[in-house]
């Protein structure tokens, strides 16, 4: 089972040059809620791209990066899985894909893409169109804007 401790992220779309932190670590699940532009699609694309290395909605790569700032969006995901503690850092402009597992960084050796396999496969035993169904249809009994992140299977 997946359980999600922190999101971090910066110069990723419309968020700025300094840090959004988002704690799941205060309840079991975090229900998310605001206003039109409050940002709550731009979280839930930071968590996908942290984990998949694409966006939730159909948003190209390039978009990703803060217009104003144009370089160095990064996003931060923790999480654990049974007793080991996972952190993914990923990166554009410039490209960084990390997967650090308690606190050492899994061999980057293999290219990116394989880099990725073995995350969905090994890991997160998860691809990107099984966690957008999850989220979809986890977030499809609100009525107005909003989404739920909670433990995964």
């Amino acid at each position: 089972m997946i359980v999600f401790k922190t999101l971090r992220y910066k110069n990723f779309l419309s968020s700025g040059n300094t840090f959004t932190d988002v704690d799941f670590t205060k309840a079991k699940s975090t229900l998310v809620v605001g206003h039109n532009g409050a940002g709550k699609s731009t979280m839930l694309d930071a968590l996908s791209f942290g984990l998949f290395g694409k966006p939730h909605r159909k948003i190209s790569k390039a978009q990703l990066v803060n217009s104003i700032n144009q370089k160095q969006a990064l996003v931060e995901v923790e999480f654990t899985i049974g007793q080991s503690h996972f952190k993914l850092v990923r990166g554009i402009k410039p490209n960084i894909f990390e997967i650090w597992k308690d606190n050492e960084m899994i061999n980057q050796s293999s290219h990116a893409t394989e880099y990725q396999k073995i995350l969905e496969q090994n890991i997160l035993k998860l691809n990107h169109k099984s966690f957008h169904q999850v989220v979809v249809l986890g977030s499809s009994s609100f009525t107005f804007s909003s989404f739920a992140v909670s433990s995964f299977f």
